[in-house]
Protein backbone atom coordinates (compact mmCIF):
# COMPACT_ATOMS: atom_id res chain seq x y z
CA UNK A 1 0.00 0.00 0.00
CA UNK A 2 2.79 1.87 0.85
CA UNK A 3 4.76 1.87 -2.22
CA UNK A 4 1.01 3.25 -4.19
CA UNK A 5 1.07 6.09 -1.45
CA UNK A 6 4.40 6.83 -3.02
CA UNK A 7 3.65 6.43 -7.04
CA UNK A 8 0.73 8.93 -6.42
CA UNK A 9 3.03 11.28 -4.50
CA UNK A 10 5.61 11.44 -7.10
CA UNK A 11 2.91 11.93 -9.69
CA UNK A 12 1.61 14.86 -8.28
CA UNK A 13 5.14 16.29 -7.42
CA UNK A 14 5.25 15.83 -11.31
CA UNK A 15 2.54 17.76 -11.87
CA UNK A 16 3.81 20.73 -9.26
CA UNK A 17 6.52 21.00 -10.54
CA UNK A 18 5.49 21.88 -14.14
CA UNK A 19 3.37 24.86 -11.86
CA UNK A 20 4.81 28.59 -11.49
CA UNK A 21 4.48 27.99 -7.79
CA UNK A 22 6.26 31.70 -7.29
CA UNK A 23 3.21 33.42 -9.56
CA UNK A 24 0.13 30.64 -8.12
CA UNK A 25 1.45 31.61 -4.54
CA UNK A 26 1.17 35.71 -5.21
CA UNK A 27 -2.47 35.17 -7.38
CA UNK A 28 -3.37 32.95 -3.93
CA UNK A 29 -2.40 35.08 -1.29
CA UNK A 30 0.17 33.16 0.04
CA UNK A 31 3.38 33.39 1.67
CA UNK A 32 6.44 32.66 -0.68
CA UNK A 33 9.74 32.79 0.86
CA UNK A 34 11.93 32.20 -2.32
CA UNK A 35 12.15 28.58 -2.97
CA UNK A 36 8.93 27.32 -1.04
CA UNK A 37 4.88 28.15 -0.67
CA UNK A 38 3.82 28.18 2.85
CA UNK A 39 -0.21 26.76 2.54
CA UNK A 40 -2.76 26.40 5.36
CA UNK A 41 -4.68 23.58 5.57
CA UNK A 42 -7.25 24.77 8.42
CA UNK A 43 -5.18 25.35 11.27
CA UNK A 44 -2.10 23.61 9.87
CA UNK A 45 0.99 24.82 7.79
CA UNK A 46 2.54 23.27 4.98
CA UNK A 47 5.55 24.21 2.38
CA UNK A 48 5.41 22.80 -1.15
CA UNK A 49 8.21 23.19 -3.65
CA UNK A 50 9.67 21.25 -6.28
CA UNK A 51 11.12 19.14 -3.87
CA UNK A 52 7.94 17.90 -2.19
CA UNK A 53 5.10 18.79 0.04
CA UNK A 54 5.97 18.99 3.60
CA UNK A 55 4.52 19.62 7.18
CA UNK A 56 6.74 22.27 9.10
CA UNK A 57 8.20 19.38 10.83
CA UNK A 58 10.06 18.29 7.43
CA UNK A 59 7.97 15.34 7.15
CA UNK A 60 5.17 14.67 4.47
CA UNK A 61 1.90 14.99 5.46
CA UNK A 62 -0.63 12.35 5.65
CA UNK A 63 -1.51 10.94 2.16
CA UNK A 64 -5.18 12.43 2.60
CA UNK A 65 -3.50 16.01 3.07
CA UNK A 66 -1.24 15.39 -0.19
CA UNK A 67 -4.18 14.73 -2.21
CA UNK A 68 -6.06 18.15 -0.90
CA UNK A 69 -2.82 20.14 -1.42
CA UNK A 70 -1.66 19.02 -4.47
CA UNK A 71 -5.14 18.79 -6.07
CA UNK A 72 -5.96 22.08 -5.07
CA UNK A 73 -2.94 24.22 -6.39
CA UNK A 74 -2.70 21.73 -9.89
CA UNK A 75 -6.37 23.18 -10.38
CA UNK A 76 -6.11 26.49 -8.90
CA UNK A 77 -8.55 28.46 -11.43
CA UNK A 78 -6.64 30.97 -13.78
CA UNK A 79 -9.15 33.76 -13.07
CA UNK A 80 -10.86 35.76 -9.70
CA UNK A 81 -13.60 33.23 -8.69
CA UNK A 82 -16.97 34.90 -7.24
CA UNK A 83 -17.56 33.17 -3.84
CA UNK A 84 -21.50 34.32 -3.56
CA UNK A 85 -22.52 31.18 -4.45
CA UNK A 86 -24.90 28.59 -2.28
CA UNK A 87 -23.65 26.08 0.21
CA UNK A 88 -23.94 22.56 -1.18
CA UNK A 89 -24.26 19.61 0.86
CA UNK A 90 -22.00 16.48 -0.65
CA UNK A 91 -24.84 14.92 -2.46
CA UNK A 92 -25.78 17.72 -4.53
CA UNK A 93 -22.19 18.12 -6.69
CA UNK A 94 -22.34 16.41 -9.95
CA UNK A 95 -19.98 13.23 -9.81
CA UNK A 96 -20.41 12.72 -5.88
CA UNK A 97 -22.66 9.60 -6.04
CA UNK A 98 -19.37 7.13 -5.88
CA UNK A 99 -18.17 8.29 -3.00
CA UNK A 100 -21.89 9.51 -1.19
CA UNK A 101 -22.14 6.71 0.96
CA UNK A 102 -18.47 6.59 2.25
CA UNK A 103 -18.79 10.58 2.66
CA UNK A 104 -21.91 9.93 4.98
CA UNK A 105 -20.07 7.07 7.53
CA UNK A 106 -16.65 8.32 7.90
CA UNK A 107 -17.84 12.09 8.45
CA UNK A 108 -21.32 13.15 9.14
CA UNK A 109 -22.39 9.87 10.93
CA UNK A 110 -18.60 9.39 12.65
CA UNK A 111 -18.99 13.21 14.06
CA UNK A 112 -23.08 12.67 15.23
CA UNK A 113 -21.96 9.56 17.23
CA UNK A 114 -18.59 10.98 18.49
CA UNK A 115 -19.77 14.40 19.80
CA UNK A 116 -23.75 13.44 20.54
CA UNK A 117 -25.04 14.47 24.10
CA UNK A 118 -21.08 16.21 23.99
CA UNK A 119 -21.53 19.73 22.37
CA UNK A 120 -19.22 21.50 24.74
CA UNK A 121 -16.76 19.61 23.48
CA UNK A 122 -17.73 20.01 19.63
CA UNK A 123 -17.40 23.65 20.26
CA UNK A 124 -13.58 23.33 21.94
CA UNK A 125 -12.77 21.36 18.76
CA UNK A 126 -14.27 23.74 16.70
CA UNK A 127 -12.62 26.85 18.34
CA UNK A 128 -9.85 24.58 18.54
CA UNK A 129 -9.52 24.74 14.79
CA UNK A 130 -10.08 28.63 14.55
CA UNK A 131 -13.70 27.89 13.60
CA UNK A 132 -16.25 30.73 13.71
CA UNK A 133 -19.41 30.03 15.03
CA UNK A 134 -21.86 30.62 12.29
CA UNK A 135 -25.12 29.50 11.18
CA UNK A 136 -27.73 30.58 13.76
CA UNK A 137 -30.15 30.94 11.38
CA UNK A 138 -29.82 27.55 9.97
CA UNK A 139 -31.96 26.61 13.18
CA UNK A 140 -29.16 23.88 14.09
CA UNK A 141 -27.64 23.72 17.73
CA UNK A 142 -24.13 24.34 16.67
CA UNK A 143 -22.96 26.27 13.54
CA UNK A 144 -19.25 26.81 12.54
CA UNK A 145 -17.46 28.09 9.54
CA UNK A 146 -14.27 27.03 9.09
CA UNK A 147 -11.17 28.81 6.11
CA UNK A 148 -10.12 25.09 5.03
CA UNK A 149 -7.69 26.45 2.04
CA UNK A 150 -7.18 29.83 0.79
CA UNK A 151 -11.16 30.42 -1.32
CA UNK A 152 -12.27 27.41 0.34
CA UNK A 153 -14.51 27.68 3.12
CA UNK A 154 -16.54 24.79 4.86
CA UNK A 155 -19.62 24.66 7.33
CA UNK A 156 -20.26 22.33 10.15
CA UNK A 157 -24.05 22.10 11.42
CA UNK A 158 -24.59 19.63 14.39
CA UNK A 159 -28.42 19.00 15.82
CA UNK A 160 -27.93 17.04 18.97
CA UNK A 161 -29.77 14.32 20.18
CA UNK A 162 -33.17 14.90 21.42
CA UNK A 163 -36.04 12.70 22.50
CA UNK A 164 -37.56 12.51 18.87
CA UNK A 165 -34.31 12.31 16.86
CA UNK A 166 -30.78 11.39 16.95
CA UNK A 167 -27.63 13.69 16.50
CA UNK A 168 -26.99 14.94 13.41
CA UNK A 169 -24.41 16.72 11.43
CA UNK A 170 -24.26 18.06 7.78
CA UNK A 171 -20.74 19.17 6.40
CA UNK A 172 -21.34 22.01 3.45
CA UNK A 173 -19.28 23.38 0.98
CA UNK A 174 -19.70 26.56 -1.07
CA UNK A 175 -20.68 25.51 -4.84
CA UNK A 176 -17.53 27.30 -6.01
CA UNK A 177 -15.66 24.11 -4.33
CA UNK A 178 -15.85 22.56 -7.62
CA UNK A 179 -13.46 25.03 -9.46
CA UNK A 180 -10.70 24.36 -6.97
CA UNK A 181 -11.37 20.40 -5.80
CA UNK A 182 -12.54 17.39 -7.52
CA UNK A 183 -15.29 15.52 -5.71
CA UNK A 184 -12.77 12.83 -4.42
CA UNK A 185 -11.20 15.48 -2.74
CA UNK A 186 -13.55 17.52 -1.74
CA UNK A 187 -14.65 13.71 -0.02
CA UNK A 188 -11.15 14.03 1.79
CA UNK A 189 -11.70 17.08 2.69
CA UNK A 190 -14.27 16.28 4.91
CA UNK A 191 -12.46 13.37 6.37
CA UNK A 192 -9.76 15.64 7.15
CA UNK A 193 -11.89 17.45 9.11
CA UNK A 194 -12.93 15.01 10.49
CA UNK A 195 -9.72 13.32 11.44
CA UNK A 196 -8.60 16.98 13.08
CA UNK A 197 -11.66 17.81 15.21
CA UNK A 198 -11.19 14.46 16.66
CA UNK A 199 -7.68 14.64 17.46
Amino acid sequence: MSSIFDQTYHNYLMKIKRLNLQSLSKKIGTEWDGKRMKLKLFTRHFWVSEKGIFNVSGERPSHSEVVVIANYLIRYPDKKISHRGKWLHYRDFKDSAPLLDAFHNNVERKLSLYFKQNIESLVKSCKNLDGISYGEEWGYDVGFLFNALPDISVLLLFNDVDEMFPAHCNVLFKETIKHYLDMESVAILGLILTDYLLS
